[in-house]
């Protein structure tokens, strides 16, 4: 019979612990000490020489007309004989906006032609805004006094329009 030893006793590792502790305690002390304090921080030169240069004459094909607000040269025609633009008009309901006065004469006849009663053909105005990109036309709903009652009207009576606008026509 062969006999063995059930218990066997283990070596004890708490010396190799605490001697490896103890060394690398002491590595960093010497490092702190003696290496550490001379360099407390770097210091990066300002650079004063030029990073890029961009050329004067910078070769390729030469772009015209880089002193317009908008390259889209198309003639600015208006349609003045149509609009009616009453002088006491102060906040307005937008309605639909286009830069041709085609879409919005035809926006117009198609909402009053529509079966609902509430809108009359009084109550529109169609509005030309001059920039220097071009004419965009306004089609606005009523005239209210202040932005308030058009925002209350726009709530009660305008169901179908997801986010009203509204527009202060003193600024056109």
């Amino acid at each position: 019979m062969i006999v063995r030893k059930i218990f066997k006793r283990r070596k004890s590792k708490r010396k190799s612990i605490i001697i490896t502790l103890l060394l690398l305690l002491i590595i960093m002390a010497i490092y702190n000490f003696f290496l550490d304090n001379r360099y407390e921080f770097v210091i990066i030169p300002e650079n004063k020489n030029l990073f890029y240069i961009v050329p004067e004459d910078r070769g390729g094909q030469k772009v015209e007309n880089l002193d317009k607000k908008s390259l889209n040269i198309k003639s600015l025609e208006t349609v003045n004989e149509n609009i009616n633009f009453p002088n006491d008009l102060l906040y307005s309901i937008q309605i639909y906006s286009d830069a041709e006065y085609g879409n919005v004469n035809n926006h117009l006849k198609k909402i009053i032609n529509s079966n609902e009663t509430i809108f009359q053909i009084e109550d529109f105005y169609i509005l030309a805004l001059s920039t220097e990109i071009g004419i965009d036309y306004f089609l606005i709903y009523k005239n209210f006094a202040t932005r308030q009652d058009a925002q209350k009207y726009c709530a009660n009576y305008l169901s179908k329009i997801e986010n009203c606008l509204i527009v202060d026509t003193t600024k056109f």
